[in-house]
């Protein structure tokens, strides 16, 4: 039995090792959009999430103009690290609100809710989605 934790806590510690640190990125708003329970103005933001409780609580911080929002994600999806970053907007009834976070450098996307009403589906079938780059910022 000792052997199986001792298993155990090598293999969770194997795979927290990749997950250490900080991701910050940076990007620019070009209109006013929803994230989480955040409305961000037009304007230059950064982001930070703390990789060793990414997985676990999902928090996020966004920060720019004048404001700082933490925000929670409903859902983490690990994915293959990549040198892209990028949020994914959709268009809804009362404007932009941010869909995703794919933080390539750090193999997480993060997914946040978006309100479902009938014209806001009738909207993303348009394809109405926008993709803004993420530039990640090196500490």
């Amino acid at each position: 039995m000792k052997v199986g934790f001792m298993a155990l806590a090598l293999c969770l510690a194997a795979s927290q090792g990749k997950a250490q640190g900080t991701y910050t990125g940076k990007f620019t708003l070009p209109f006013e959009a929803r994230w989480g329970g955040a409305v961000l103005t037009q304007g230059d933001y950064t982001i930070s999430m703390e990789l060793d409780t990414a997985r676990a609580f999902n928090l996020l911080l966004v920060r720019g103009e004048g404001k700082t929002a933490m925000i929670l994600a409903s859902l983490t999806d690990h994915i293959d690290s990549s040198n892209r970053s990028q949020l994914i907007l959709v268009k809804t009834s009362a404007g932009y609100v941010v869909q995703t976070l794919e933080a390539g450098e750090a193999g997480l996307t993060l997914t946040y809710p978006v309100p479902k009403s009938k014209r806001d589906r009738e909207a993303q079938e348009l394809n109405s989605e926008l993709r803004l780059p993420v530039s990640t910022l090196r500490e």
